[in-house]
């Protein structure tokens, strides 16, 4: 009579790729900014274009969102001081997807939202 040898169950796992030293896991690239993207009845790609420049001046590290600390520094560049909770209350009225920053498609809404024939573009 054969004696057993106990089998081990061996599991499947998929090892993970390894990493280089040294080496982050490379981003995701962004999409390039197309104006067209965006277009909507009377709105112009170049008024497109322009708001897209005012979002990247707030999106001062190029996430491509404006988070607390931006809003907040931007606030601090038009003269308005507040604390936090100002910070917030603005955030969360502002952020629509809830994601905790503002998006473009965000900004595009706030910044188009009170433009009227009778507006110029300085007081816009």
């Amino acid at each position: 009579m054969a004696s057993k040898t106990p089998v081990k169950k061996v599991e499947n796992k998929t090892a993970p790729a390894p990493v280089a030293k040294g080496k982050a896991a490379e981003p995701q690239k962004k999409k390039p900014f197309n104006p067209a993207d965006y277009e909507r009845l009377g709105l112009p790609k170049e008024d497109i274009v322009e708001i897209k420049q005012a979002f990247d001046i707030f999106d001062s590290d190029g996430s491509g969102q404006i988070d607390p600390t931006e809003l907040r520094a931007a606030f601090e560049e038009l003269g308005f001081t507040g604390k936090k909770k100002f910070i917030y209350n603005i955030l969360a009225e502002l952020d629509e997807d809830f994601s905790g920053g503002i998006e473009f498609e965000e900004f595009l809404r706030i910044a188009t939202a009170k433009i009227s024939d009778k507006d110029s573009k300085k007081e816009i």
